[in-house]
């Protein structure tokens, strides 16, 4: 091997970023200061929960909300410009960022000092000068407060490498890479994108997986990047290097995009036994800059409201770091709608989608369970119209403390009050759109069913409904002013 060393300096220990935009956020809606104490220090590193639903920082036990961007082909950017990325994802609040390493479409498959990642005979080996460039971006990444979640290679069969590889050859890969970052504690491991049939062979996939695993000795994570429209869960569910569960959805961006069930892949998960923490990795992208950020925010709740521990926002130029990419079928099928991706670093949707982190962190988080059966009336049938409900408590119980429900589009929605067994309650509005709030009805008495009127203003909310004597709430904070 030329070199399978761990990372030689330690990170810098330090807190995490936290974005003027977030601190805003909290002041305008009246979050008390304790909501901040969620935003874990990526030093720590992450495990999983002890209740297998959620992740959680590893030192403290506190939970940890995944809002990745995906950047595939980062290694087309050279150092200054990674640092002009990464400090527009924190600027949004953005906590991890997705990154392939030897990315096909990358012209040559070489990052942007024509380094190659894997050499020698059969390309197993760590190319030192490149996994240097790649301990810098991981170095650059901690000290803004995200994880890495690397990706040792791409499978897809236009877009990938891991066809080329014996399964011995990717089980060795993945112990030298683990070895490399073994404790590094901002990185999380990723044994493949869209690694799974058709694309490439189970067997190949747990053998890249394994050797990370062993690699790192268990000390990251490691999950793995299925084919669309698919969860991990389908092909490695029994695969004891997987710690939790990505799923693919649709990831074009025509309109057929945005109106595929994402949320029935993180809900079919949560059902799965034994229990294991899941994500949306990768959903419909964004194009251009003036796409309607309804369509993210939609795809975000329903998806995190359904027991998501993590959410992956993906826009076309910049997973493809335009015009780095190359690749003309690619850019046939998702248009970046920009001419060069630092274009596409600040559209509406990307500023909006940091909120829902202030609304999980201020309630009980690893208690949460998804709970249609919480909506009583109004239900739609699509994901247009559906109602995605979420409380705390036992499944079936009525042990809740607080009852939270996205309404994609206006209704009149009837929600069942009955699972938080107490007698008073606060309930208000929360504004994916702008993260502020509005009351309802402070301190009335639990009515068993309540019915909320379809809204004259917005075109989602969502309706918090909560035990008057926790103090959750944020205040009397009319949404009016804008926090974009």
């Amino acid at each position: 091997m030329l070199d399978g060393s761990p990372i030689k300096s330690r990170l810098k220990r330090g807190a995490p970023t936290i974005v003027a935009g977030g601190i805003l956020a909290l002041g305008c809606c009246g979050f008390p200061p304790s909501a901040l104490s969620a935003q874990s220090d990526v030093n720590d590193g992450l495990k999983v929960s002890d209740n297998h639903r959620y992740l959680v920082n590893a030192v403290t036990g506190k939970p940890v909300f995944i809002l990745a961007d995906t950047a595939w082909n980062l290694g087309a950017l050279k150092r200054e410009e990674i640092e002009r990325y990464l400090q527009s994802r924190a600027d949004h609040g953005f906590n991890t960022v997705m990154f392939a390493l030897n990315f096909a479409p990358q012209a040559d498959e070489r990052n942007a000092y024509g380094q190659a990642a894997y050499v020698g005979a059969e390309k197993t080996d760590l190319n030192p000068a490149y996994f240097d460039f790649c301990d810098a971006i991981v170095h650059m990444s901690a000290d803004r407060g995200f994880y890495v979640m690397l990706y040792a290679m791409w499978a897809g069969k236009k877009a990938g490498t891991m066809n080329n590889y014996t399964a011995a050859q990717l089980h060795t890969v993945g112990r030298a890479l683990g070895r490399r970052y073994r404790g590094v504690q901002n990185v999380i491991f990723c044994a493949g994108g869209e690694a799974s049939p058709h694309y490439i062979d189970e067997a190949r996939v747990n053998a890249l997986g394994r050797g990370l695993k062993e690699g790192c000795e268990s000390r990251n994570l490691v999950t793995v990047h299925p084919v669309s429209p698919n969860s991990s869960s389908r092909f490695y569910a029994a695969s004891p290097w997987l710690d939790f569960n990505l799923s693919q959805a649709k990831s074009g961006n025509g309109p057929e995009n945005a109106a595929y069930d994402a949320a029935a892949l993180v809900l079919g998960d949560w059902s799965l036994t034994p229990a294991k923490p899941t994500m949306m990795g990768e959903h419909r992208y964004e194009s251009g800059t003036q796409e309607d950020p309804l369509i993210q925010r939609r795809s975000l709740y329903q998806c995190v409201f359904a027991g998501g521990c993590g959410y992956a926002y993906g826009h076309d130029a910049l997973w493809q770091m335009t015009p780095h990419t190359a690749q003309p079928w690619m850019l046939k099928s998702w248009n970046p709608g920009v001419e060069t991706w630092t274009q596409a670093l600040d559209t509406p949707a990307v500023r909006q989608l940091q909120h829902i982190k202030t609304l999980l962190y201020s309630h009980p988080y690893l208690e949460r369970i998804p709970d249609q059966s919480l909506v009583l009336g109004g239900q739609g049938t699509d994901v247009a119209t559906r109602t995605q409900a979420t409380r705390d408590g036992t499944p079936g119980g009525t042990d809740a403390t607080y009852i939270m429900a996205y309404v994609s589009s206006p209704r009149t929605v009837t929600l069942n009050t009955a699972v938080i067994s107490c007698r008073s309650l606060n309930a208000y509005w929360f504004s994916p759109e702008t993260g502020l709030t509005e009351p309802i009805q402070e301190h009335f008495t639990n009515p068993g069913s309540l019915t909320l009127q379809q809204r004259s203003q917005g075109r989602d909310w969502v309706v918090v409904i909560e035990d008057a004597a926790r103090n959750y709430t944020p205040g009397n904070q009319a949404s009016a002013v804008a926090a974009r």
